[in-house]
């Protein structure tokens, strides 16, 4: 293997070795340069302490941020990396943070800490070797995914841990090795006391992995700790001709087969999370009357458990409100576009494809319809249509001089919107007239 540093990062170490300290680089950037991929973060490793780091440097250019745990942040030569010192964890009492800090002298101390084997390299930047004590390199070759030790007492200090592996596994096509695998399940319980940002933070990532589909399907319970809406759906067959897959799959392979998005990702993997309570059968098969709506209302909760930020929260819910149906007429994309701006209308249109994409048939004929409400998209754009309230020729200050007043202005409004989307035409006087007969 081959490393090249950018000439800011090998000063830094350069600095640190004519102080006669230890350099390694050490972290993702290791992983990653294996893989092929472009490193845009450093991290050094060194036997320096903290203040004498900040010596070295010039506490003008550190900041002391991680100071507690040993990390200084540096400015030098135009590059910036965190410089740790070689350390050791104890005493894990929380599932996520060592309750003890310990200097260490020795770069395989510090890489006996690490989570994964693909994480526990480090690169000597004075010799120009790698530091490999548990096989990580060998791992990345055959992309399998191993803890550093006894897996169980990785995850038991760190539960977050079995997140990222996930992640790592969708990002990188890994595969667990058996005894990771099995730790990581036997100890997905400890996710409950794992803060919902953190959870929600690797989750998003996760979501982003090429890979994604084969992580869901295949560790669906550990997902379902801080989201137990799944576990309805993981073995629930659907019982129509529409579908050849149990709820979790179609949902598993819809994520995959939408397009690296945050926000689609999301609203796939959220979509038909209330399929199982809105089915009914009769004599033509299952039915699931109702769940476009009630799956929007449990993203909606499940996105608040996580501390989503707003708009995420709301855009997703929306665009999983609307997924059930493809617009067929001029008018039902206008109503649509009523609730969605033009960019959000776009990524409801990749939704109902991923959602076509993800039933064993692919649906052709769907794609036709979706076709064909992307041309009505492009008419409303075209033709600038009216769509929403504040696209009427009348406002509420023109209401106001009818006498219309309070709650009545907002009545009224939507009746004109919805008069107008339906083919009368956008003209003020006319508009006008239509809201006094409305009140007679």
């Amino acid at each position: 293997m081959t490393f090249h540093l950018p000439d800011s990062i090998q000063n830094m170490c350069n600095l640190l070795y004519d102080n006669h300290f230890d350099a390694f680089i050490v972290g993702g950037c290791i992983r990653d340069a294996f893989l092929g991929l472009t490193p845009h973060d450093y991290d050094i490793a060194t036997n320096a302490r903290p203040e004498q780091i900040m010596q070295i440097f010039g506490k003008e250019n550190c900041s002391e941020y991680g100071r507690a745990f040993g990390t200084v942040g540096v400015k030098h030569s135009g590059g910036f990396a965190e410089i740790t010192t070689f350390r050791t964890e104890t005493d894990y009492t929380d599932y996520r943070h060592p309750a003890t800090v310990l200097f260490a002298d020795s770069i395989l101390d510090d890489l006996a800490r690490r989570d994964f084997t693909c994480n526990g390299m480090a690169w000597d930047a004075r010799t120009h070797t790698l530091v490999d004590p548990f096989g990580g390199e060998q791992d990345l070759q055959n992309k399998i995914l191993r803890c550093v030790g006894v897996p169980s007492a990785r995850f038991r200090e760190d539960a977050l841990r079995i997140l990222r592996g996930m992640r790592f596994c969708a990002r990188f096509g890994f595969q667990p090795d058996l005894l990771t695998d099995a730790a990581m399940r036997a100890a997905a319980f400890q996710l409950k006391y794992i803060s919902a940002e953190r959870i929600f933070s690797e989750l998003r990532a996760m979501l982003m992995g090429d890979y994604i589909t084969d992580i869901l399907i295949r560790y669906p319970e550990i997902l379902a700790i801080r989201i137990p809406e799944i576990l309805p759906c993981i073995v629930f067959e659907q019982h129509t001709h529409w579908h050849d897959f149990t709820v979790w799959e179609h949902i598993a392979r819809s994520v995959g087969n939408a397009p690296k998005n945050l926000f689609l990702r999301l609203t796939m993997l959220f979509h038909d999370m209330a399929k199982p309570s809105c089915f009914t059968w009769d004599y033509k098969g299952g039915h699931f009357k109702g769940h476009a709506v009630k799956s929007s209302e449990m993203a909606n909760q499940i996105l608040l458990r996580l501390k989503s930020d707003h708009y995420t929260r709301k855009l997703v819910c929306k665009l999983i409100f609307y997924h059930r149906e493809i617009p067929r007429t001029l008018p039902a994309v206008r109503r649509i576009l009523k609730d969605l701006d033009y960019p959000e209308f776009e990524l409801f249109l990749q939704v109902l494809d991923a959602d076509r994409l993800s039933k064993m048939k692919g649906d052709p004929e769907n794609r036709a319809k979706i076709d064909r409400a992307e041309e009505l998209f492009h008419t409303c754009k075209e033709q600038n249509l009216c769509c929403r309230v504040k696209d009427l020729a009348v406002n509420g200050n023109d209401l106001l001089a009818l006498g219309i007043q309070g709650k009545q202005i907002g009545i009224v409004l939507n009746h004109l919107l919805e008069l107008v989307i339906s083919g009368t035409p956008n003209q003020k006087d006319k508009l006008l007239s239509l809201a006094e007969e409305f009140l007679l």
